[in-house]
């Protein structure tokens, strides 16, 4: 059996997309070399993770076909952890034929369908190009794709990526999209991160969150030396399990711990007795973490029906205790308030979504309450 993702609302069945193409060599494909994204087409989003040590096989627009050593189990698995991983929106669908059924998944403007054969995938022979091993296509479609409103030129050549560019430039771009940019250079500017360190849609881990955090406070009130965090000794002895003395972020993950800031056995013996570094950041930790520093107090008992009369969000019922918390000191920081220049506009707090390295940034970009507060650009050399 093989797995294929196929695009939504494209022409041709899934079996087309195994049919052998006359161009084709009727050589044996020979798995484990892998592609590198040097060799997709024109256009192809980056954003689209490919299987590792896949082979490229044949491509076409917003379509290419690839063959893998491994079995059909392992490609699906791969997939549903990587693209949840990576914030992508996993949609389920109900079968949409007796040969496979389908799963949609989006990021951004891109769409994704995986479909996966219910019966055996075509055998070597069938195909001029034979494969030992699975077959798949990863195919996508862009979404939202804005053309002027005066333009009459089809739908269809807006699509296109040689065209795309030329429809998106004159629109408005959201003010967050147009900071991010400066923001970035800011805390690169500060040493927070190294240029090539950040990849802005990767999800975040907490440790890495952590050092950002440590780092882009420090630097903001680098001639403020009684406001800082104070980093850890290794001498110290280690608030979590999984974080011995001997790990490279130590100092910075355990001071953060030793200043109340983190959640551990030093501010309550029922927090966890382990870090979890390399577990992806979630949008509850992020403000839980960041929000302290911002208002410099100890954070009030809150309530459902604040949060209701304040945020709003649907889903406060899902959303952390000290969460909360956050969240309703969070609210009266106005429009530097952290989900508020992070998030944007909504009614969805979605606690447990990841956060990407640039939504991490953005937050770390401006430390302070109402009007006492420092932004990376205030203090950037």
């Amino acid at each position: 059996m093989a797995i294929a993702l196929w695009g939504c609302n494209q022409g041709g069945s899934l079996e087309d997309s195994f049919a052998p193409d006359p161009s084709l060599s009727q050589q044996p494909t020979v798995l484990g070399n892998g592609s590198s994204r040097t060799d997709l087409p024109e256009g192809f989003p980056p954003e689209i993770p490919l299987y590792p040590e896949a082979t490229l096989i044949q491509s076409q627009p917003n379509s290419t076909v690839w063959a893998i050593a491994d079995n059909v189990t392992q490609l699906e698995d791969f997939y549903r952890e990587t693209l949840a991983a990576e914030s992508w929106n996993i949609i389920a669908k109900a079968p949409t034929t007796d040969d496979f059924q389908q799963l949609v998944a989006t990021k951004n403007n891109i769409e994704l369908s995986i479909a996966i054969p219910i019966d055996s995938a075509p055998e070597p022979e069938d195909s001029e190009q034979a494969v030992v091993g699975t077959t798949f296509v990863l195919s996508y479609q862009i979404l939202n794709v804005q053309p002027q409103l005066n333009s009459a030129e089809p739908l269809d050549s807006i699509a296109e990526p040689d065209n795309v560019e030329p429809e998106i430039e004159p629109t408005s771009t959201p003010e967050t999209e147009k900071k991010t940019p400066e923001q970035i250079k800011d805390l690169i500017a500060l040493d927070v991160f190294e240029d090539s360190e950040f990849q802005g849609s990767l999800t975040i881990s907490r440790r890495q969150f952590a050092r950002w955090l440590f780092k882009a406070h420090n630097a903001i009130y680098g001639d403020r030396p009684n406001q800082q965090i104070r980093l850890a000794t290794d001498t110290n002895q280690a608030v979590f399990q999984d974080l011995p003395s001997s790990d490279p972020d130590f100092g910075m993950i355990q001071g953060l711990a030793e200043a109340g800031l983190l959640p551990s056995t030093l501010t309550s013996d029922a927090n966890p007795t382990t870090f979890r570094p390399d577990a992806p950041l979630t949008r509850e930790t992020l403000i839980s973490w960041k929000v302290p520093l911002d208002r410099r107090k100890a954070l009030p008992e809150t309530t459902l029906e604040q949060i209701a009369e304040t945020w709003g969000f649907q889903d406060a019922t899902e959303i952390d205790s000290r969460a909360l918390q956050a969240l309703y000191i969070d609210f009266q920081n106005g429009d530097q308030a952290n989900t508020r220049r992070v998030f944007g506009y909504t009614t969805l707090f979605q606690p447990k979504k990841t956060v990407t390295q640039t939504e991490a940034a953005i937050a770390l970009w401006y430390f302070g309450f109402q009007s006492d507060g420092l932004s990376a650009a205030d203090v950037r050399p």
